[in-house]
């Protein structure tokens, strides 16, 4: 990741959107990141990315709660429905 520094105050936007445009660019001020510029296919890859992670937490959480009822259906407790999860036998 390429680091540009706010502090010289000769970021041009045009050197910036270059950058960017080949690898994430970390705009410094004062030696503390302050902003990170992107491209647009790759914020979009991010944002595909964390939409597939929050539909496979979802689906999880419905698989897991699913889990649970069906358990607590047949009589097991919470601690028990726990211990035969964690009985890798």
């Amino acid at each position: 990741m390429r680091t540009l520094s706010a502090d010289t105050k000769e970021i041009k936007v045009r050197e910036l959107i270059e950058a960017a445009r080949e690898e994430p660019v970390t705009v410094l001020d004062n030696g503390t990141p302050a902003a990170v510029v992107l491209s647009p296919a790759e914020f979009d890859r991010l944002d595909e990315q964390d939409r597939i992670r929050r539909e496979a937490k979802a689906r999880l959480r419905q698989t897991i709660s699913a889990i649970q009822k069906e358990a607590a259906d047949r009589g097991l407790t919470a601690s028990e429905l726990e211990r035969l999860l964690a009985d890798e036998s």
